[in-house]
């Protein structure tokens, strides 16, 4: 009867926020912008979201039910940590099955912002819908994109910097699953802009080519994977191929969750495997997996008296002109490797190790900062990892230790101190000499080397629609780098209150600081100087009526390095209408910014269409717009387009070298076509 109370009055307060079991579109794309913009502000590089907004859409079209989902299916959404998803098998185990949504907020750590998050994502009913599928599905994708600017390297007379493509993008992939058997079969192809389609060095077609198949069965033969696939293990020490995510508003879930071995369906050429892979269960709770990968990367090359070598290895995955075709395929890279899960109630132990070969070798040390790198034809990897829970703690780590005999540590623990109350800390110290080439763990770096540092992370809900989020992540690099002349040190703060007072209405304030030094130019010789960046942002979304959503944001940062200051903003304005009785979306944004240089820049994420993504930073002067649709033809063809703009103000051109555009716009255009059936 108590517990039938309480569902009650969490019934009458989610009834204000609006939630339901209902999937809402723009929740949906909400859930989306969230965890994706939060992953990419942090990011040095551009990493394919590809595989991550598919994992997404697929739980948003197939929820999740709680009631039955085991403790490594409820680690698919994202949005929950160790301690929640211990705390709700918990309260099922007590309490039965849980029957409603609503009811979720009862569970220890569970807030309504939480909720609010992943209810696109579960369900509390065996069937939620109901169509029930069973049969082969098969979905076929085809994309092209232009640039309606030409940039300089289609127009150059130099015949080594020359593009010898067209300014047309094009791209398909078709997945392939069976229910039934447990196969997973797909490929991707991909050509850039710019690089030559059937013709010239590139005659069979496409640029890039990815396909694998995937078999999953329930005896000792687990799972078989052939073709391109990536590994996600431990906590990212030494396998974690693909998009791993750094810092972000997600204060207290960074432990990761080890995935395994997973099809690769990304367009990413670098971070993946291609080979074989198989893992075998020879008792309930043991997985034993074994690959074998060979595949050829880009690099620079050079020569000395001796032999040939590659002097940088090169991740862009262009090959527009010569001088880029000179570059692909430079490196043959043969891995061999293991891993070892033994699952035990409430502790996960693990073991694994790859080893690398490459021809030729690999010799990067040039500058003084890159006197630690990897150098050699072979490497290796022996890392072990943990993660046990204890009563409201949950203890996570991974020890790992490279050929060169540098090693690298992480230790975390989150803590649940009170029901609205949850606390992580992690510490963490990879050697300048520690290299892990598949490695991606929480790191300032966009490599896990040559840093130690120390991370704090709360999320606490004072009251039921109010959330404050916040970390401290205290770093300090031992050695040069790139961007420093000598060893430094650093910190990052993080803070964000959020007020949801219901579905309709949504709005939050970040605080974000970064102090850092960099080298600054000098005379005679560059040194690092400390510099501060200071962000500010509000954000509001509203629902003024049932198909209609709007979202504005306004975004202040300053720079600071020595005596220059530097600063800018960016405000936009989006608008989502969904008809209701046609099948047609649309969405558009204006946007107006201004920043006195890159160091002042202002990522965003942006609406686009399905499996794509963009999340430009916004630098100089000028004003942006985009305008999305989809339409759907019929249950088996839905029709995607978009069509982008930037106009920059007080500027005869944009960008440098092959990619200059001379002019003060830019604008592309997306058309997509997806087929099920």
């Amino acid at each position: 009867m108590k517990r039938i109370h309480s569902i009650l009055l969490s019934i009458l307060f989610f009834s204000g926020l609006g939630i339901s079991n209902a999937q809402n579109t723009a929740g949906e794309q909400d859930l989306i912008e969230r965890i994706i913009e939060n992953i990419a502000e942090q990011e040095e590089e551009s990493p394919d979201y590809t595989n991550l907004l598919e994992e997404i859409t697929k739980l948003i079209q197939n929820p999740l039910n709680i009631n039955t989902a085991s403790a490594h299916d409820l680690e698919k959404l994202y949005f929950l940590n160790q301690n929640q998803i211990e705390q709700l098998i918990k309260y099922r185990e007590k309490n039965g099955a849980i029957l409603s949504i609503y009811e979720i907020q009862l569970i220890t750590g569970f807030s309504a912002e939480l909720v609010k998050n992943i209810a696109p994502l579960i369900s509390t009913k065996a069937n939620p819908k109901p169509i029930i599928i069973k049969k082969t599905q098969h979905q076929l994708l085809i994309r092209s994109e232009h640039n309606f600017q030409k940039e300089a390297g289609y127009n150059t007379t130099s015949e080594n910097s020359k593009y010898l493509g067209d300014p047309w993008k094009y791209y398909s992939r078709y997945q392939m699953q069976s229910p039934n058997s447990g196969i997973d079969f797909g490929f991707t192809a991909e050509n850039d802009k710019g690089e030559p389609f059937f013709k010239d060095q590139n005659s069979n077609g496409f640029d890039f080519y990815s396909a694998h198949i995937q078999k999953k069965s329930n005896g000792l033969l687990k799972q078989i994977n052939l073709g391109d696939y990536q590994i996600k293990f431990g906590q990212g020490l030494s396998l974690w191929s693909g998009m791993g995510g750094k810092k972000s508003s997600f204060t207290t879930q960074n432990a990761k969750k080890s995935q395994g071995v997973r099809s690769y369906k990304s367009t990413d050429e670098n971070r993946f495997f291609r080979g074989a892979s198989i893992i075998i269960s020879p008792l309930n709770g043991i997985d034993i997996a074994t690959f074998a990968s060979y595949k050829k990367i880009d690099a620079s090359s050079d020569a000395d008296t001796i032999s040939s070598y590659a002097s940088s290895i090169v991740n862009t995955g262009l090959h527009r002109n010569r001088n880029e075709l000179d570059k692909k395929d430079a490196v043959k890279e043969k891995l061999l490797g293991g891993y070892f899960t033994w699952n035990l109630k409430n502790t996960q132990f693990g073991a694994a190790f790859i080893q690398y070969s490459y021809s030729p070798e690999i010799k990067i040390t040039e500058k003084a900062y890159s006197q630690y790198n990897f150098t050699g034809k072979n490497n290796y990897n022996l890392s072990i990892n943990y993660q046990t829970q204890i009563n409201n703690i949950h203890l996570f780590g991974e020890a790992s230790r490279s050929k060169s005999g540098g090693i690298g540590i992480l230790q975390g623990a989150n803590i649940q101190i009170h029901p609205q109350f949850n606390l992580e800390t992690i510490y963490r110290k990879y050697d300048k000499d520690f290299h892990a080439h598949y490695s991606n763990s929480l790191s300032e770096q966009s490599r896990s080397q040559n840093e130690e540092g120390i991370y704090i992370g709360i999320n606490f809900h004072p009251f039921p629609k109010w959330s404050i989020k916040a970390y401290y992540d205290q770093f300090e690099f031992h050695w040069l780098r790139y961007s420093s002349n000598s060893p430094t040190n650093g910190h990052e703060y993080f803070s964000q209150i959020e007020y949801t007072n219901s579905d309709k209405l949504s709005v939050y304030f970040r605080y974000k600081q970064e102090n850092k030094a960099d080298n600054v130019n000098a005379d005679f010789i560059n040194t690092p100087v400390e510099f501060e960046k200071t962000q500010y942002r509000l954000h509001l979304s509203a629902k003024p009526a049932a198909n209609w959503e709007i979202r504005n944001r306004i975004e202040f940062t300053k720079h600071k390095q020595g005596e220059q200051n530097e600063n800018g903003f960016l405000i936009y304005q989006d608008l989502i209408y969904r008809f209701s009785q046609f099948p047609l979306n649309i969405s558009l944004r204006y946007a107006l910014f201004d920043t006195d240089s890159y160091d002042t820049r202002i990522y965003a994420y942006e609406n686009d269409i399905l499996y794509s993504y963009s999340v430009p930073a916004y630098y100089n002067k000028g004003s942006r717009f985009y305008f999305n649709l989809n339409y759907k033809v019929n249950n088996k063809i839905t029709f995607y387009a978009r069509y982008a703009q930037t106009k920059y103000s007080d500027t005869e051109s944009i960008g440098s070298g092959t990619s200059l555009i001379h002019g003060d716009t830019k604008s592309d255009v997306k058309l997509q076509l997806k087929f099920r059936f």
